[in-house]
């Protein structure tokens, strides 16, 4: 099993990605509800949180867990795989979203630090991003690493998970956006990153503020074919007999019927753990 862990429900973004590329693959969702959104979170919770989702996951068989969170990907990630998985459980994985993201957008492989290229043509990209992945630096630090002609800019999106989360209709979801785009200086800008994994599902809000033509780079797909690729190269953590997906939450799963008209019914088909 697969597990997949989330600050709430953004995460299933990626799993509708997941499942559609891997279908005999099987899944366990899990997301922490009782704690979202991270995004105003400190980098301690952050760990705390991400820790205890996946420790949950591995208890429950998963092998490997992805991290459908930015936030968590981008605070917490590395200090869990040196700092506790090899002595919690030796021989897991735990992947983020980050990686394929830098991948995606500066076309180096994530091995591939300091790569010897020619010169290119510089490029402005905006990240859409919660608070805390803005302020991390994560994605900067990474891109121009691999690519210094890209330049990247943050642009902090706060209360908006807090209203996909909290079910909010299509125009207070369009004004935030719309807000959020206004604040932006978009002179010259050639692509756009929803660097939050709840952002897909209003990513048609994005498309109405911004200008027409933009470039959108949105991760489901991207990290569903990393992983495919993934699993190529480390079968061992493929574990398909087609059984399907599970869904858990930390929260209460009445609740999350807020989403409902954000997601695929049978994604409402949570348990509390």
């Amino acid at each position: 099993m697969i597990g997949v862990f989330d600050s709430g429900s953004g995460g299933l973004t990626i799993l509708a990605a997941l499942r559609q590329q891997l279908p005999e693959q099987d899944f366990l969702y899990l997301g922490d509800h009782a704690n979202a959104p991270y995004g105003h979170r400190s980098n301690k919770q952050i760990v705390e949180f991400t820790q205890s989702g996946v420790n949950t996951l591995m208890e429950a068989g998963c092998s490997l867990v992805i991290l459908a969170c930015n936030t968590a990907a981008a605070v917490a990630l590395r200090h869990l795989q040196q700092n506790w998985l090899e002595k919690a459980f030796p021989g897991n994985r735990i992947l983020g979203v980050l990686v394929p993201t830098v991948e995606a957008l500066t076309g180096v492989p994530w091995s591939q630090e300091h790569p010897e290229a020619a010169p290119q043509q510089a490029k402005k990209i905006i990240l859409f991003a919660t608070r805390k992945t803005v302020e991390s630096e994560a994605y900067t630090d990474e891109i121009r690493k691999r690519a210094p002609h890209l330049d990247i800019i943050g642009q902090a999106c706060p209360g908006l998970v807090d209203a996909i989360e909290g079910g909010a209709g299509p125009a207070p979801l369009a004004g935030l956006i719309s807000g959020y785009v206004e604040e932006t200086d978009l002179t010259s800008t050639d692509a756009v990153v929803l660097g939050c994994t709840h952002f897909p599902l209003v990513k048609r809000y994005f498309e109405q503020a911004l200008p027409k033509g933009t470039a959108i780079y949105s991760q489901p797909e991207i990290v569903a074919k990393s992983l495919a690729g993934y699993l190529a190269r480390h079968p061992q953590y493929m574990t398909p007999s087609n059984r399907g997906s599970d869904y858990w939450t930390t929260g209460n799963p009445t609740e999350i019927a807020a989403v409902k008209a954000l997601l695929p019914a049978s994604f409402n088909n949570f348990r509390s753990v």
